[in-house]
């Protein structure tokens, strides 16, 4: 039976080391997704940031990509202005060309640098009145035909040299505008190239920390099952600890009371054989021998490491809290202790505080040892009761709402007097 023990002492530690080992993974996980969710908060913020900057440079780029077709639009017209005003400037040229020739054929046969003996002649050698006049006429005519031709030719010139002049302008300032919208359209280009690219490592950051904390769901999966294997196994255990222990308790109580048979028979026995003259004095030696058995059975009877085993099993169960309970569907303070020290160590206390209190021997609570009764009160009219497991905590049924659970003394929780079971 020691050994069985001891075996399952092991397998406790065992599973219990299991259990912690498997609870701090457990939280690692969990600190490690917590983590992880607030990086991914961050990285969200910055792409949308990001993805709203690289919708206005996108906005830009096609605001500058109108402003550059424009621009192209207007210079291919320029180009066709230019055109047509070269070809405008070659005939207003060659007019001038031709008009210049003829002033100064002109000029030749009518000897207009102000030489006028030509004209006269001209117009003296009149046969005529009529032909006179005909003739003045004529060299009037020729010469407001010069006048005008040279005008003309004047205007032509200057028409020319300002349309060039103008056109130039035109050229070189719209050259310059289509310059500069294609070096924005470049920058722009760059600017929405580095935004891709930062997105792209955002995306993937933001990838990298999901499959983080998939990888972390995954571990705290799997901690969740060991903690959750952990604890059934802690539960079979305490089960089968507590199981040995009441069944050594039940063959101590068995032997126990075997022993006291035996020795109350032999008692008997010899009572009867003695002569009639001492049978007041045997009587009286009798009955000290079977107290004396009575009080060293119950004292070996107690197992306290069965009832605080059974105590500890009971407050996994996840057992309420009943008033007048006093079986595993549910316990109050009372029934609790009763049911662990009927199981554990076949010793019957009574089914409330008072009546314990009647089963125990006082002593103060710093005096206590693991598997005395704590009780909460007065003596004589304790209105709680508990199991002491050592090291200042305790087993108990504690109040509606709660289930059978293990506490630990505290300021405003603590008991009154502590009591060894006889």
């Amino acid at each position: 039976m020691k050994i069985n023990n001891k075996i399952a002492k092991v397998m406790m530690m065992t599973a219990t080391l299991i259990g912690m080992t498997a609870v701090a993974e457990q939280a690692n996980a969990s600190d490690s997704i917590t983590d992880l969710t607030s990086t991914i908060t961050k990285l969200n913020s910055k792409s949308t940031e990001v993805t709203a900057k690289l919708a206005t440079i996108n906005d830009e780029i096609d605001s500058t990509k109108a402003e550059v077709k424009s621009a192209k639009d207007d210079a291919a017209k320029l180009e066709s202005d230019q055109y047509k005003l070269g070809k405008k400037i070659s005939r207003l040229n060659v007019e001038i060309t031709q008009r210049d020739s003829q002033l100064s054929d002109q000029t030749r046969a009518l000897q207009v640098n102000g030489n006028t003996s030509s004209m006269v002649e001209f117009v003296s050698d009149s046969k005529s009145v009529v032909d006179a006049f005909k003739r003045v006429g004529t060299v009037t005519t020729l010469v407001g035909a010069g006048q005008k031709a040279a005008k003309q030719q004047k205007v032509d010139k200057a028409e020319v040299k300002a349309d060039k002049v103008e056109l130039d302008k035109k050229a070189i300032a719209q050259e310059k505008t289509v310059k500069e919208y294609t070096n924005k359209q470049a920058e722009l280009a760059v600017k929405q190239a580095s935004a891709n690219t930062l997105k792209a490592q955002i995306d993937t950051k933001k990838s990298d920390a999901q499959s983080s904390i998939d990888d972390a769901k995954a571990a705290e999966k799997a901690a969740e099952k060991a903690a959750a294997d952990t604890k059934a196994a802690n539960d079979k255990n305490d089960a089968a600890a507590a199981d040995a222990a009441a069944a050594k308790a039940t063959e101590a109580a068995s032997s126990s009371n075997s022993d006291a048979t035996s020795n109350k028979e032999t008692s008997d026995s010899s009572v009867a054989s003695a002569p009639s003259a001492n049978n007041s004095s045997a009587d009286t030696s009798s009955k000290k021998t079977s107290n004396t058995s009575s009080s060293s059975v119950a004292s070996s009877s107690l197992d306290t490491s069965s009832i605080t085993a059974l105590a500890r099993s009971l407050t996994t169960k996840s057992i309420p809290y009943v008033w007048g309970g006093k079986s595993l569907s549910g316990f109050d303070c009372s029934g609790f202790t009763s049911y662990v020290y009927a199981h554990a160590a076949g010793k019957s206390i009574g089914g409330y505080t008072v009546a314990q209190e009647g089963q125990v021997s006082y002593e103060s609570v710093s005096q206590a040892q693991p598997g005395d009764l704590l009780f909460w009160g007065s003596k004589g009219s304790s209105y709680h009761v508990a199991i002491y497991l050592g090291g200042s905590q305790f087993a108990e049924a504690p109040t509606e709402g709660q289930n059978v659970k293990i506490s630990t003394m505290s300021a405003y929780w603590k008991p009154d007097f502590a009591g060894r079971v006889k």
